[in-house]
């Protein structure tokens, strides 16, 4: 009975080892890709455990701090949510028809924003402290990027092995 037992254990244990090997190759998952305009990922974020995103960063002209937020959307589309801000003027969203305004304790807050974006670019600027915020977890660009440098973010479909392939080129 015993030799049997070791026998069903191990065609169980192959078993699950071939099915988790199958996931790693061949399932997908929305992963938030950040990279210089025409070069490889610097940072791959899988999106299975939370679908939001934020992008935090110094605005030019007031020298304040602005919040953009983001959901994971249908297409692997990025929908900016809604925008905080703390000083109101130029730049700065304004028109009734852009969503809800609120001043919060001195913050504003625009929310009912529902903009889709299949990629975002911007470009670098270290004066702007651009930081960009996963799952609590802060990813300043000052960290990836030359000053000047184009950025662009996107969400595409990436199986681990592909992330973890990346990785070992030198992404994060």
């Amino acid at each position: 009975m015993t030799g049997w037992f070791r026998q069903r254990a191990r065609a169980v244990a192959a078993g699950v080892v071939l099915i988790i090997l199958l996931l790693l190759f061949l399932v997908p998952l929305p992963t938030l890709l950040v990279s210089e305009q025409a070069g490889s990922p610097v940072l791959m974020l899988p999106m299975l455990f939370d679908k939001t995103c934020s992008l935090e960063y110094i605005h030019s002209v007031l020298k304040t701090p602005v919040r953009e937020n983001f959901v994971l959307a249908p297409g692997n589309q990025l929908q900016l949510t809604s925008t905080t801000f703390k000083a109101y003027g130029v730049g700065t969203p304004y028109l009734p028809s852009e969503g809800k305004l609120e001043n919060r304790h001195g913050e504003f807050v625009l929310t009912g924003l529902k903009r889709r974006f299949k990629e975002i670019n911007l470009g670098f600027v270290p004066l702007n402290k651009q930081v960009l915020v996963y799952r609590g977890k802060k990813y300043p660009f000052s960290d990836y990027f030359k000053a000047d440098s184009l950025v662009k973010i996107q969400v595409k479909p990436c199986t681990v092995a592909k992330i973890i392939w990346q990785m070992t080129l030198g992404g994060r």
